[in-house]
C-alpha cells in the first residue's frame, strides 16, 4: 500500500524467496498453502491501495482493515482447529510491520529534504541527549523489570509497558508511541522464558493490545495538539483583525473630526462674519447678531468638545500622562473640588503602539466620566504600570455603582469590549465584591 503498484513484483518476489528459504530449512513445518496465501493477498492490498489517501487516521483504518482481512483469510486457510492462533500470529504481525513500513515510507520519501547549503554547513547538529537518555533509561528499566520482577507483581509489569508508549505519545505522537511499541515488543520477546502455545498467545495478545492502543493514543494525541495550534493560529489573526480594526477606526475618527472641525470652523466664522456686517448696516438689529454670534460661538464650543471626544488631538500633541492630566482639567475635577492623583510607572522606558495608548486613553477618559458624573467622589487616583504587561488601576471613594448599571451601561460595556479586544482582564470592584 505505502509503494506504487509497479514496485510490488520486487517485494513479493523477495517474500516468496524468503517463504522458500525457510521452507528448505524447516521443511516439516511450512506448508504449500503459505505461498499461495501470499499470491492471494494481492487483491485486497490493490483494492486497499485504490483507497490509500487521505489523512493519517484513514490511513491507519485502511491498515488495520487490510490487515485483518489478511489474517481472517490465513487462520481460515492454514489452520481451521487453531484459527485463533493463526489468525493472531498474522495479526500481531500486521500490526508491527506495516505500520513500520508506512513510518519508514513517510520518512524517506514524503519528508521535504532541504539542500546542503553554506548556510547549513556550519549550523551544528544538536541532539536532545536528555530525551535519549530518559527513552535509554526506560527501554533497559522495562527489560530489567520483566526479567527479575516476581510473579505477583505480573501487573505491575504490565502497568510499566505502558509508560514509556504514553511518554512517546505525548512527545512525539502516534509515530513516538509506535516506538514505544516496538521497545516493548522486545523487551517482551526477549525476555520470554517458554515458547508454549499459551505463553505465546499471552505474548501476541499483549504486543497487538499495546500496538493498538499506543497508535490511537498517540492519534489522538496529535489530533488535540494539531486542534490546539489551529486553533491558536487562529486566535492570532483575529487577534491582528482586531487590532486593524481598531486603528482603522481610530484613523476614520481622526478624519471625521478633522473635517468637522475644518467645515464647522468655517461656516461658524462665516456667520460671525455676517453678523458682524449686520451689526454694522442695521444697528436696530445689533442685539439680534450679538445673540446669533454668541449661540455660534457655543456651538463652536460643544462641536469642539464633541469632536476631542471622538478623537483626542491632545494625543497627537502630548505624550500620554500628560494627556491624562489634561482630562482632570477638563471635566473640571479641580472646579467640583475633587482631589486627583496620576501614578506613572514606566521604569524601563517602553514605548507603547498607537492603539495601546488609544485604549489607555479611552479607558481613563470614560471611567473620569463615570466618576464625575455618578461616582459623588472628592478622591480619584489613576495607577499606571507599564511593564509586559499594563496595568491600570482607577480608584475612588464615592457611592459606588448599580450592578444593573454595570451589566448593562454602554459606557462601561464599551470599556469592557476594548480591553478584551486587546485579550486583557476588565474588573470592576465594589467594596469588597469584585465584577
Amino acid at each position: 500500500m505505502h509503494i506504487q503498484p509497479k514496485f510490488w513484483p520486487i517485494v513479493y518476489c523477495s517474500e516468496i524467496s524468503i517463504l522458500i528459504l525457510l521452507n528448505y530449512l524447516f521443511p516439516e513445518i511450512y506448508q504449500y498453502s503459505i505461498f499461495i496465501l501470499s499470491i492471494c493477498s494481492i487483491p485486497i492490498i490493490y483494492l486497499s491501495y485504490l483507497y490509500y489517501s487521505g489523512n493519517q487516521w484513514k490511513k491507519l483504518s485502511i491498515q488495520l482493515s487490510t490487515i485483518v482481512s489478511i489474517s481472517m483469510i490465513n487462520a481460515v486457510a492454514i489452520s481451521s482447529s487453531e484459527f485463533y492462533f493463526t489468525f493472531l500470529v498474522s495479526f500481531t504481525g500486521g500490526v508491527l510491520i506495516v505500520p513500520a513500513c508506512y513510518l519508514i515510507n513517510e520518512f524517506l520519501f514524503k519528508t521535504e529534504w532541504l539542500p546542503l547549503t553554506s548556510s547549513l554547513i556550519k549550523k551544528p547538529v544538536t541532539l536532545r541527549i536528555k530525551h535519549i537518555f530518559i527513552y535509554i533509561l526506560l527501554f533497559v528499566l522495562n527489560i530489567y523489570i520483566q526479567m527479575k520482577l516476581p510473579d505477583t507483581f505480573y501487573r505491575f509489569a504490565l502497568f510499566y509497558l505502558a509508560i514509556p508508549i504514553i511518554l512517546l505519545a505525548f512527545q512525539y505522537g502516534w509515530q513516538g508511541a509506535f516506538l514505544g511499541v516496538l521497545l516493548n515488543s522486545i523487551a517482551l520477546i526477549g525476555t520470554t522464558h517458554s515458547f508454549s502455545n499459551l505463553t505465546i498467545a499471552d505474548l501476541l495478545l499483549s504486543i497487538s493490545t499495546q500496538t493498538i492502543t499506543g497508535i490511537f493514543l498517540g492519534l489522538a494525541i496529535q489530533d488535540q495538539r494539531n486542534l490546539n495550534q489551529s486553533l491558536s493560529i487562529e486566535l492570532n489573526k483575529n487577534r491582528l483583525l482586531t487590532r486593524q480594526l481598531i486603528n482603522t477606526e481610530e484613523t476614520i475618527r481622526q478624519e471625521i473630526s478633522r473635517e468637522l472641525h475644518d467645515e464647522v470652523g468655517q461656516n461658524i466664522t462665516a456667520i460671525r462674519t455676517q453678523a458682524n456686517i449686520l451689526k454694522r448696516i442695521a444697528p436696530d438689529y445689533e442685539k439680534i447678531s450679538t445673540t446669533i454670534e454668541q449661540l455660534s460661538l457655543n456651538i463652536y464650543d460643544t462641536t469642539k468638545v464633541l469632536l476631542n471626544r471622538i478623537r483626542p488631538r491632545l494625543l497627537d500633541d502630548l505624550d500620554l500622562p500628560q494627556a491624562i492630566e489634561n482630562l482632570f482639567i477638563e471635566l473640571n475635577f479641580q472646579d467640583n473640588q475633587i482631589d486627583t492623583e496620576l501614578i506613572w510607572k514606566n521604569d524601563q522606558n517602553l514605548k507603547l503602539e498607537h492603539i495601546l495608548e488609544i485604549t489607555i486613553y479611552r479607558l481613563c477618559q470614560e471611567s473620569l466620566n463615570n466618576i464625575i458624573k455618578y461616582a459623588k467622589a472628592n478622591k480619584v487616583k489613576i495607577e499606571i504600570e507599564i511593564k509586559n504587561n499594563i496595568h491600570i488601576i482607577i480608584t475612588d471613594n464615592g457611592v459606588g455603582f448599580d450592578t444593573y448599571q454595570i451589566l448593562t451601561g454602554f459606557g462601561i460595556r464599551g470599556m469592557q469590549e476594548r480591553v478584551n479586544i486587546l485579550c486583557g482582564t476588565f474588573e470592576i470592584t465594589i467594596g469588597e465584591i469584585s465584577i
